[in-house]
This record gives C-alpha cells, structure tokens and sequence, in this order.
C-alpha cells in the first residue's frame, strides 16, 4: 500500500537530533581512548566524561546500556500514550463535564477583567485544546475510517490525552527513567544467571 509522505513534525523532529545526540555522547563517553594522555592535564571535557561515566557506573550501569535504555524508555511512552489515549476515548472527560471542577477551581474560561493570571491559564489552556483538537482531526482523518471512529472523537481524546500529558509530564519522565533503570538491572542480573 502507498502511504502518504508528510513533512516530520517539529517535535518528532527535536525528538530525534535529542536522541542523537544522547546516542552521540554516550558513544563518546564510552570511547576507551584516554584523552588525558595527550596532555599532563586532563581538560575540562575529559573530567566532565569521567563524571558522567562513573556516576552511571554507580548506578550499574554502563554507557553501553544507552541504546537499550532508550528503546526501553521509548516504548514505555508509547505504551502510555497508546493507554491514555484510549483511556480518554472511553471517558470523554470534556464531554461528561469532568473538567468543571478544575474550571472552578481556576476561574471561568475567559480572562478576568483585571487581568489576572489564573484566567490567562485556563484561557491559555483552552487555546491550546482548540489547536490540538483542530490539528489532530486532519491528521486522524485516515485512521477514524480504520477504528470506525469520528474523527472530531478521536481528535478530542487526543487533545486531552496530550493535554494530560503535558500536565503529567513531571512525574511521568522520572518515573519512567526509574522503571528504565531497574529494568536494564533486572536485565543484567538475568543474563548473570
């Protein structure tokens, strides 16, 4: 089947050079090569090498681990936004009036007369759903036909999905480098065995 070329988003686009050059240092950082031989006194860089390799090696680990640590890490996001994602198609949680609350809590939708800052969040926020929405009812538009699903429901629950993640996104990222650490160690010591 033919698909579709379209242009890499900016983010998948930031994503990828961010993983490269994750990629790029760990290879560095794993170089066996002294650079302090060169020179009687180890420079900057090569102190900084040495920092970060023993920290990682403290933590059982070795720069060698990169790759699987990120394919590890990826899948992990993907596996949580594929479950969100769902989550959010089942819920609805704007359409069954579960933001409320927050609203609320924050103020009304539309910014307060004397400008104050919790009306510009939700308003901000509320911007930013409406883009989110609109941008992912084109893109979703092939994959409604497959799931049988409107595309404006599928577009809605992925706005909210990445809404939610965004708000998330400061305990999720730590958790998954924990669940990403212990995993490479599970791995190790079964290979021990």
């Amino acid at each position: 089947a033919d698909f579709p070329t379209e242009k890499m988003s900016a983010g998948r686009g930031l994503r990828c050079c961010v993983l490269l050059l994750v990629i790029v240092c760990a290879v560095y950082a794993a170089d066996p090569r002294d650079d302090s031989k060169e020179s009687k006194v180890p420079g900057p860089l090569s102190k900084k090498k040495m920092g970060i390799r023993k920290y990682i090696e403290d933590k059982g680990l070795t720069v060698k681990d990169a790759p699987a640590a990120l394919l590890i890490y990826e899948t992990l996001s993907m596996t949580f936004m594929v479950s969100t994602l769902s989550l959010f198609l089942l819920i609805k949680p704007t359409q069954n009036g579960l933001m409320r609350p927050l609203r609320n809590i924050l103020g009304s939708d539309a910014p307060d007369a004397d400008g104050s800052f919790l009306g510009g969040i939700v308003q901000g926020a509320s911007e930013k759903f409406t883009h989110l929405q609109l941008r992912a009812k084109d893109k979703f538009a092939g994959l409604s036909r497959i799931l049988k699903i409107d595309a404006l429901e599928l577009a809605t629950a992925y706005a909210e999905c990445a809404c939610f993640r965004i708000l998330i996104k400061p305990l999720l990222v730590p958790i998954k480098l924990f669940i990403v650490w212990k995993t490479l160690l599970a791995w190790k010591q079964m290979g021990k065995r």
